[in-house]
């Protein structure tokens, strides 16, 4: 190994690595309920951010696109919860703490999952992931026949806070990330269709992984959501889908935000459980940074500055930005001077850095803020 590689491996085993306890997501107080009305509403797109432990999310600047969307839960039976939005209704079920989706229909496409998908497996905690393949077979239209296949990972990494369009403060804040992969086939609808239906395939894992690797064009979504304390379903989620293409770039062809008004989860008077929480919420803090929380983008870095995002629980009379190479050579070295307690951001200048890796410090007084940034 090189001398150089085997330093930088040194500097990230430096970092600290213990992760105190942090708010989980529990079936009794975030599964879905009957009766339930969420309104969100569409936002401008902002990238997600860092993953990890104390981040910062400044959404507090993002303007609406489109000011109300409904999302209503509904008992299907005694297992199947139905969720509808946007004219679709997606059937849902918890089945031993695993939050499971059957499929989705609306006036044009119907598909029911042979093979269900694993959305969450409760409880969910910063670390945690959730790993499964699913097949779903159905029709667009009456004249398609459809099939739809692929894998979905969920991981909870990172937690923090949030500052909200509406410029609320959430401070116990944890973040999944759900990474979904789809390869489909389509063809006329014909007796094999009905076959199928009555007789539903099961596919192996191997037959499944083998055809997103080998498929010519795969379909990509990735979900973030972000959960507060005492709120049963997320309050902020981003969207953003893009063709995955053998031998070519990828295509996005969407980016998209909603936000979900904590007051106007129509529910929370009847969420006895999360109620309890918010009641009973405590600040017994020792720590004097206890709340620092920060964000970094984009990372990696390209043809862009790097933007730093940070808030201070309490006045910090220095700040000290340093910016180190894999030898531990610093490259940038900027004192920033005091900032007082609150939501502050800068850009650093990473042009006419080499492409490569490097660690960034932050320091205030004495506290030390450290990141892998990644220059393309």
């Amino acid at each position: 190994m090189k001398k150089t590689n085997v330093i930088f491996l040194l500097l990230l085993l430096s970092f600290p690595a213990f992760v105190p306890a942090q708010y989980g997501l529990q079936s009794g107080l975030n599964m879905f309920r009957p009766e339930d009305v969420i309104v969100k509403q569409q936002v401008e797109y902002k990238e997600p951010g860092r993953t990890g432990a104390n981040v910062l999310w400044d959404f507090s600047r993002l303007n609406v696109v489109n000011d109300e969307y409904e999302l209503v839960y509904s008992a299907y039976n005694d297992t199947v919860i139905i969720g509808t939005e946007h004219l679709t209704a997606y059937h849902y079920a918890l089945q031993n703490d695993s939050l499971l989706l059957w499929g989705f229909e609306n006036q044009t496409t119907k598909l029911r999952n042979v093979q269900p998908e694993l959305l969450l497996k409760f409880p969910f905690h910063y670390g945690d992931t959730t790993y499964s393949y699913y097949y779903a077979h159905g029709k667009y239209g009456n004249r398609l026949e459809l099939d739809a296949m692929g894998s979905l990972e969920t991981v909870a990494d990172s937690y923090g806070m949030m500052i909200l369009p509406s410029k609320d403060t959430l401070k116990q804040v944890l973040r999944t990330r759900t990474l979904k992969y789809i390869a489909e086939d389509t063809r006329p609808i014909g007796d094999n269709y009905y076959e199928k239906m009555e007789h539903p395939l099961n596919l192996s894992s191997d037959s499944i992984r083998f055809r997103i690797q080998n498929d010519s064009v795969v379909f990509v979504v990735e979900t973030f959501r972000w959960y507060e304390k005492g709120y049963r379903y997320p309050v902020f989620e981003t969207v953003r889908s893009w063709e995955q293409y053998s031998g070519t770039a990828d295509y996005e062809f969407l980016a998209t935000a909603f936000f979900y008004p904590p007051q106007e989860h129509y529910y929370l008077e009847e969420d006895a459980d999360n109620l309890a929480l918010l009641a009973n919420e405590e600040n017994n803090v020792t720590d004097p940074w206890a709340g620092l929380n920060y964000d970094l983008y984009p990372n990696p870095v390209k043809n862009v500055n790097l933007n730093v995002e940070i808030y201070l629980p309490k006045n910090a009379q220095g700040v000290l930005l340093q910016l180190r190479n894999t030898m531990g050579l610093i490259v940038l070295d900027q004192n920033l001077g005091a900032y007082p307690e609150g939501m502050h951001s800068f850009q650093v200048d990473t042009w006419n850095l080499p492409v490569g890796n490097y660690i960034l410090d932050i320091w205030l007084d004495e506290k030390l803020i450290s990141e892998i940034i990644m220059k393309r």
